[in-house]
């Protein structure tokens, strides 16, 4: 009976995991063991809500059985006060979630120095295989070591140092070099866990406010559509633009070339609006090669070369994608909250369906018959029921920042959730300390965690639940994960004063993950430095956050960021509005009728270009933001002249090129993939000048 709480919370946290995984990644197009990595380290991470509080819980029965076997050995026993023993054990009830202590260091072991590999060593070497457009395992593998050079020497440099200052000034045996690397990873923990909490313990109450402000969060959405569009504009350049080289790239490269296996790759990941037109013009090379002679004096490209193209390529075609998919699951959401917004003030109290898009199935269960109870359920029940659940996790919110604050203070005790957690053990109430551990680590995992979801490093990382997440965001929010976990228990230990370093008592029985981990208090910089005061930032962060003084700054420096009251931002709006009535005029409530979501005409795009630059005064999201592209000399591929060598012209062989079936450019004032306009040079060698 004991036992099954714990099996029950194994298999819950990996149901939550694989839930999670199948809503952001797509197994059928990942690798199968970079989805075995990512699920280990993603159900570790959940498994540590569940597991700690069941190890608190033991802790506060240990703590209590010893009590009792200090005071049954003051007296002595005897058939006479036998009885007075089974009292005294009787006081101390076992919890209903009781496993032998043992089972618990076997469990943690596995769980902590499984995490500790993962994040440190095998998830970056696995990330950097990802990123890389290398076609053979080998050429994987050898950048990936080489990538991770300068990282694993930086890790050797600061480890080193951190070893040779405890040998100095402490005795350096083999428990206390175990306690430094565990130090130094839970130190590096901390810092980015801190920062992680002053953005979420803001953003999460705050974001669920501002959903019951239908109002606001269609402008929001709205903003995001203008964005969005802009860069589904710039990415189908890009794509354009790349499928062109190929297309030459068919041409030059001939059917026995070293190469050929490595074009018939990147051939075969082109996106498929686009791949017809690669194979057509390979199929009219098969034609050319039999009416040509062999002499060949174009430049051909190096593998190198294509290399950086295909991962290009790679890149492009998820980006495409998921600004595809995006679009729809976006303009969906708006059209059903601008339906929501016109009901609103419904005197009738019936919902009335305006949007061009059909429901989804479980909203035609419910409402298709029921007007009335739809009505009440999006235009009533719901902007209340999440008034009140962001007005609760603020106040959650204030109590972490002020337990934050006032952890260190043990006479008297400021922290509330010591206050908490003590009132329970001194009750024996151990199952209110399991509810009450589990439900405070799940919202400071959830402050922390929104973060790293809500975070979007350019293209180069970006988390969607819409199975729209590659394997490089997937494995970097696995090394995120990894890192935070372990650091955010020590940090909440802390906070209920189950840590001897911050109560000083050591009569007090620790729970199994503490010795695990071993005592921070070989090193006192970090045990009563270190983890004592920087906690504190988390007020600073939080202010910072509420005031919103990142997003300005990223504002200011040309990243557009939602604001209320600012020109830029109303600009976007209007524009999604725009964008919003000229998607449901395409739609006019037909089914199978093209949209905004596929892939635009060069005029359309020219179109846009032209209106950004007249209308909002900006020339392209990828002109200003040419960080996006995931290698910046892999720019050259695309934007470089490029001209065939001199003596070419001399040639027996006819110019490829010159084939007119072969030669369709751009007009020379279309835009480019990188926003500018520039002439189209005339046939060229694409790699000659590179």
């Amino acid at each position: 009976m004991s036992s099954i709480a714990l099996i029950f919370d194994v298999i819950f946290s990996c149901l939550i995991t694989l839930t999670f995984l199948y809503r952001c990644g797509n197994y059928r197009r990942q690798h199968p063991i970079t989805t075995g990595a990512v699920f280990i380290s993603w159900s570790f991470s959940v498994l540590f809500i569940f597991l700690l509080p069941l190890d608190i819980s033991l802790a506060a029965y240990r703590e209590c059985q010893s009590q009792n076997i200090s005071t049954i050995s003051t007296t002595t026993i005897s058939p006479d006060n036998l009885n007075l023993s089974n009292t005294i054990e009787k006081s101390c009830p076992r919890p209903w979630s009781y496993v032998n202590p043992r089972s618990y260091e076997v469990l943690w072991r596995i769980i902590y120095w499984t995490s500790q590999c993962l994040t440190w060593f095998i998830l970056p070497f696995m990330q950097s295989i990802c990123q890389t457009g290398e076609f053979y395992w080998k050429g994987k593998i050898r950048f990936a070591l080489r990538s991770n050079l300068i990282y694993y020497g930086t890790l050797l440099l600061i480890f080193g140092i951190l070893v040779i200052y405890v040998a100095v000034n402490y005795n350096l045996s083999a428990s206390n070099f175990k306690v430094t690397v565990i130090a130094a990873s839970t130190t590096w923990g901390l810092f980015l866990l801190v920062l992680m909490l002053g953005y979420g313990l803001v953003e999460v109450p705050l974001n669920v406010y501002n959903h019951s402000r239908t109002s606001y969060v269609l402008s929001h959405i709205q903003f995001n559509l203008s964005k969005l569009y802009n860069e589904k504009i710039d990415i189908e350049e890009r794509l354009e633009s790349l499928v062109e080289d190929i297309s030459k790239l068919c041409l030059q490269i001939k059917y026995n070339d070293s190469l050929r296996p490595c074009l018939e790759e990147i051939v075969r990941i082109i996106p498929e609006q686009y791949s017809n037109r690669v194979k057509l013009t390979m199929d009219d090379y098969e034609d050319y090669r039999a009416t040509t002679t062999t002499n060949n004096l174009i430049d051909l490209p190096t593998e190198k070369q294509l290399i950086k193209l295909h991962g290009l390529i790679k890149k492009s075609k998820h980006i495409h994608h998921r600004v595809q998919a995006s679009w729809v699951q976006m303009i969906n959401q708006a059209f059903y909250l601008e339906d929501i917004l016109n009901n609103e003030n419904n005197s009738n109290r019936s919902f009335v369906k305006q949007s061009p898009l059909p429901r989804s199935w479980l909203r035609q269960k419910l409402f298709d018959e029921h007007p009335v109870l739809e009505w009440y359920t999006f235009c009533f029940l719901r902007p209340w029921a999440l008034r009140f659940l962001g007005v609760g996790l603020g106040i959650i919110s204030l109590v972490v920042i002020w337990s934050e604050m006032t952890f260190f203070s043990t006479s008297p005790v400021l922290s509330i959730f010591a206050r908490i957690v003590n009132v329970a053990r001194h009750h024996y109430d151990y199952f209110t300390i399991e509810i009450f551990c589990c439900l405070s680590l799940a919202y400071l995992c959830l402050c922390a965690y929104y973060t790293i979801f809500r975070m979007r490093i350019f293209n180069y990382f970006y988390l969607s639940l819409y199975h729209l997440t590659d394997e490089n965001s997937l494995i970097f929010a696995a090394t995120f994960l990894c890192r935070l976990t372990a650091p955010l228990s020590y940090n909440f230990l802390g906070m209920i004063h189950m840590d001897q370093v911050i109560t000083k008592k050591t009569d007090r029985q620790e729970t199994v993950f503490t010795t695990i981990m071993g005592r921070m208090s070989v090193i006192p910089m970090i045990s009563r430095g270190f983890n004592f005061y920087f906690p504190m930032l988390i007020c600073l962060l939080c202010v910072g956050t509420y005031f919103r003084f990142g997003s300005r700054c990223l504002h200011i420096f040309g990243v557009r960021q939602f604001f209320d009251d600012d020109y830029v931002s109303a600009e976007y709006v209007e524009d999604g509005k725009n964008l919003m009535k000229k998607e449901r005029r395409n739609l006019g409530g037909i089914d199978n009728v093209t949209t905004m979501a596929n892939t635009t005409t060069a005029t359309q795009r020219r179109d846009r270009r032209k209106e950004l630059e007249e209308k909002y005064g900006l020339r392209s999201t990828s002109a200003n933001n040419k960080s996006k592209l995931p290698s910046d000399d892999l720019e050259e591929i695309i934007s470089e002249s490029r001209q065939l060598k001199a003596s070419s012209s001399s040639s027996d062989e006819p110019l490829i090129m010159n084939n007119n079936n072969h030669n369709q450019r751009v007009p020379s004032n279309a835009p480019t993939a990188l926003g500018s306009s520039r002439r189209v040079a005339p046939p060229t060698n694409i790699f000659n000048d590179i």
